[in-house]
């Protein structure tokens, strides 16, 4: 039985369906691997497929596949989901990118969305087709059929037999009585068939949906703006600029003021910071709108381009001031750190606008260059491990020394868990008392000892769709940690 071309691809998209469900569908760890590898299959499958492949579609697939490497190799919570947003961000752009020049913003921009209803509405004309054209269409019955049987049986069996299993011990009894026979022997019925349930149900949904987005992929129609592309907005980009120049001088004097200054009005640095990149956000957002969205090329609205380009600079440079003082003050944090990732990708996409104004570039240049630009900005952010700077190189501080309670809460990038840890409890001599016990308490003793004896119990016994680089390191420094003893230590001899 030989498949045809489409029939192969079929086949395909159904084993990278079943690799997904059961890589990447855990329920007691975060399948950190398992992701990776599937979004890599997928991602490879689907740029295989592709027959238009532009440099922009290279480009995507490369970002796509640096981006699920880095699931298996950063563990922070944060920058995990970001990186699954992003995965299927540019998954959907590597999909959708027909040519180098796009159709319209509006399906770069919402290009996950676009590419989920395009989808559901594209008929798919992937199946698991025979070369033998004699016999094509009964074999195909025929395997239709065995597949169906197949399925239809396990499906009800998946269902029957954990509620009859919970129902009677004995029947229970009877069934892991089959499964040891057969050498499973840590196979639970009740829950691992639920399990197993769910990970047949969501591999059915991929099955009927990833054919459908195979299809769309080299369907030849186009994607409507569903908003013009362009109109006339002279009028309200001079109603901007006069709001900003107005902005920036009646602020001036509280972006410039010192701490002393700003505390003698109630006006703590936090507040500074938060509100700068608040205003920064709101306006680049509003000011990137008017400047895209201009479809005049007359003189006066090139200049008013220009004027809000130059402001929305001028913004971005003010956030840079005001997170370097406060990360000068008081170290680095996540919140720091993201803000200053996210002035960069601004300044970025202002300098990438004013190059391409000032050159008089087709718009579109701009857009898929911003596009590529913000998976540089991703990758790197991957890679500079935020987690690990704040630990080694500028710790986040209070006004009575290091923050040891935030530095408690830092992920397994820091790899600081085994350091962190003598550091709390070095000043402590063999005999403590409640005072010490409750400033360690205070300095995130039981938060630290929650995470290192969460990665002894991972890694003595692991799951290789689990595995993740930065974690694994951290578990080889503290996997002789007794935790334990430490314990029985610091708890409080008269808790309240």
């Amino acid at each position: 039985m030989q498949l045809t071309q489409k029939g192969k691809i079929y086949a395909l998209i159904l084993l990278a369906s079943a690799i997904f469900t059961v890589f990447s569908i855990t329920f007691e760890f975060f399948p950190h691997l398992g992701l990776s590898i599937s979004f890599i299959f997928f991602a490879t499958l689907a740029f295989n497929i592709k027959k238009e492949k532009t440099s922009l579609t290279k480009i995507f697939f490369v970002i796509t596949l640096i981006l699920s490497a880095f699931l298996s190799i950063r563990s922070e919570g944060f920058i995990t989901f970001l990186n699954i947003v992003s995965i299927f961000y540019f998954a959907s752009l590597l999909s959708l990118t027909k040519n180098d020049k796009p159709e319209n913003a509006f399906s770069l921009i919402f290009a996950p969305f676009v590419l989920f209803i395009k989808s559901l509405q594209t008929t798919n004309v992937y199946s698991l087709e025979l070369n033998n054209s004699v016999a094509k269409e009964k074999r195909k019955e025929n395997v239709i059929n065995t597949v169906a049987v197949t399925l239809t049986t396990i499906t009800v069996l998946a269902v029957i037999l954990p509620l009859l299993s919970s129902a009677n011990p004995f029947f229970e009894k009877f069934l892991s009585g089959i499964v040891d026979l057969v050498g499973l022997d840590n196979f639970k019925i009740t829950d691992n068939l639920f399990e197993w349930m769910f990970r047949f149900a969501f591999f059915l949904l991929l099955s009927y949906f990833i054919p459908k987005v195979a299809t769309f992929i080299n369907k030849k129609e186009s994607t409507k703006n569903l908003v013009p592309e362009g109109i006339n907005i002279l009028i309200p980009k001079i109603a901007v600029a006069i709001v900003l120049t107005i902005f920036f001088i009646t602020q001036f004097q509280l972006y410039f003021s010192s701490s002393e200054t700003l505390e003698a009005i109630g006006y703590t640095y936090s507040n500074y910071t938060n509100e700068v990149f608040a205003q920064l956000s709101a306006v680049a957002a509003i000011v990137l709108v008017l400047l895209y969205g201009e479809k005049e090329n007359k003189k006066l609205n090139r200049k008013m381009a220009l004027v809000l380009a130059i402001q929305g600079i001028f913004l971005t440079f003010m956030a840079y001031k005001s997170v370097y003082e406060y990360s000068a003050a008081w170290g680095f944090t996540y919140k720091r750190l993201y803000g200053f990732a996210l002035a960069s990708w601004i300044l970025g996409i202002f300098t990438i606008y004013l190059y391409t104004f000032l050159k008089n570039i087709e718009k579109y240049i701009f857009l898929t260059t911003s596009l590529v630009y913000t998976g540089i900005i991703l990758v790197l952010i991957n890679v500079f491990n935020f987690d690990y700077i704040i630990y080694h190189f500028r710790r986040a501080s209070t006004g009575q020394g290091v923050d040891y309670e935030y530095l408690s809460r830092l992920s397994s990038d820091s790899l600081s868990y085994k350091s962190l840890l003598f550091e709390i409890t070095k000043k402590s001599s063999e005999s403590i008392g409640d005072v010490e016990k409750t400033q360690a308490a205070n300095f995130g003793l039981w938060t630290l000892i929650y995470k290192i004896e969460r990665l002894q119990e991972k890694y003595e016994d692991p799951d290789f769709r689990g595995f993740n680089l930065l974690e694994y390191l951290q578990y080889k420094e503290i996997k002789d940690v007794n935790t334990e003893t430490i314990k029985s230590k610091y708890t409080l001899t008269n808790p309240l």
